[in-house]
């Protein structure tokens, strides 16, 4: 088994796609049979055949991440997660989960984020029995020596380290460190060095405790099976664990920013690095999907606004993207460019400029008037059109759609969220300046640059 150096955060990529159930309702329209059932013990599982592949896919979603930490335990999570992945169980060596996975062709891995920690395993379908017995006992079979503790504390410690030399990566970190400053989306997921090199094994066996028990996880199977007897096997394997009594924590949803606030930082880098965040909206809010296309229509695609502005009168930009992280309890709207520190200054200005008036923005060819409207780009059709391709092909991956369902069955609140594409083919330009209004309109947001060593002073806030 290999370990694998994840990128952060997770679901960056697709954006608000990994948490909506575009699949659910239309599983049977598909002529895919799916079943969800809850176990007497609380475990939330979904089903969905997919035959396309002679694949299973398995995830384990556990309702902990470094929103339940405090600033004394920040990195438990993530370490926890570490050590269940790679240090064994009761019965069996760290060395002999790994070899066993490597056996039966699996591939297996984990990732941490604000909310969940996702357990994920990718293997032939002819496999399954052991997959589910294997994801039983890793994450609940806890055993763990202090010197293993230790050992896996050095990996952990060199992923922070590799971080904070990430200036893209470390970057992210430090804007939602300021965009989430007092609510615990600002702790960071990675956690603080201090606190990995002191961590004991009580410690991780009280988080083990509290979080990981059936009634705080989910578990989605898709692949090539049976519904009815693969419901079987999870009834058999998973359902002899016990209910456990759950206090989860009181977690209040994340509000726009007050004020703005700036931080610049000196790094070893040749050029600069420059991020804009505000806070956006939950991944249950309604806005969500207004929020998806702006995203896709400013800076991501071919042609991009944001691209277009700050590179219309002058080359501000090398590189630029936008991206939404939608969490349960809020989400994060962050601008990340690439460009000459001497261009810092102007292109702060300019972006900012530019997300403040985009309420007034003409996003479709309709907002144009008579033949004006044929010679207008259509952002808005063109981002509707790139969202359809990812989540299109999000769901031909099996592993993929099985940690979706995962995040799903934790972090939705809602009776009928209805399709994920229905929602997104519904929003309109309207929608689309309306959520600018609103999340960019005051102009409150975080700004954090990184900078050649030699071209600012180190950690500076204002």
């Amino acid at each position: 088994m290999t370990r694998i150096r994840r990128a952060w955060p997770a679901g960056i990529i697709l954006s608000g796609l990994v948490l909506l159930p575009s699949v659910l309702p239309r599983a049977g329209e598909q002529g895919r049979p799916s079943r969800a059932f809850v176990l007497p013990n609380g475990l939330s599982v979904f089903l969905y055949e997919k035959h396309d592949l002679p694949l299973v896919n398995i995830v384990v979603s556990v309702n902990a991440g470094s929103k339940d930490e405090t600033d004394a335990t920040n990195g438990i999570a993530h370490l926890l997660e570490h050590c269940l992945l790679f240090r064994g169980t009761a019965s069996r060596s760290g060395g002999e989960v790994s070899r066993d996975v490597r056996r039966h062709g699996a591939y297996f891995n984990a990732n941490t984020g604000q909310d969940l920690t996702l357990f994920e395993t990718s293997l032939p379908s002819s496999e399954a029995d052991f997959a589910l017995r294997n994801q039983k006992e890793v994450l609940f079979d806890f055993a763990l020596t202090q010197a293993d503790l230790d050992e896996e504390k050095a990996v952990v410690l060199e992923e922070m380290n590799q971080t904070d030399d990430d200036p893209q990566r470390h970057g992210i970190d430090l804007a939602m460190r300021f965009l989430f400053d007092g609510h615990p989306y600002g702790k960071p997921v990675y956690g603080r060095a201090d606190v990995v090199r002191a961590a004991r094994v009580e410690e991780l066996r009280d988080f083990h405790a509290k979080y990981y028990v059936p009634n705080n996880c989910a578990l989605a199977v898709v692949g090539e099976f049976r519904s009815q007897e693969m419901e079987e096997k999870v009834r058999a394997i998973f359902g002899p664990m016990e209910k456990a009594s759950l206090q989860p924590a009181s977690i209040a949803k994340a509000r726009l920013l007050g004020k703005s606030v700036t931080f610049q930082e000196e790094k070893d880098v040749k050029e600069a690095y420059l991020f804009i965040a505000y806070i956006g909206p939950d991944c249950n809010h309604p806005d969500q999907y207004a929020m998806d296309l702006l995203t896709e229509a400013l800076g991501r695609g071919c042609n991009p606004l944001l691209n277009i502005a700050l590179r219309s009168r002058r080359d501000l930009v090398q590189n630029l993207n936008t991206a939404y992280i939608p969490g349960r309890f809020g989400g994060a709207v962050i601008v990340s460019l690439t460009l000459d520190p001497g261009n810092i200054a102007a292109a702060t200005r300019e972006t900012l400029n530019y997300l403040r008036k985009s309420r007034a923005e003409s996003f479709s060819r309709d907002d144009f008037p008579g033949d004006e409207k044929y010679d207008a780009f259509d952002f808005l059709g063109s981002a509707k059109n790139q969202i359809r391709f990812a989540a299109e092909q999000a769901e031909e991956s099996g592993l993929t759609l099985a940690s979706s369902l995962a995040r799903f069955m934790l972090q939705n609140e809602r009776e009928n969220p209805g399709r994920f594409l229905d929602h997104i083919a519904r929003t309109s330009s309207g929608d689309l300046r309306k959520a600018a209004s609103v999340y960019f309109g005051k102009g409150q947001c975080a700004v954090i640059s990184i900078v050649p060593k030699k071209a600012a002073g180190s950690g500076r806030k204002g």
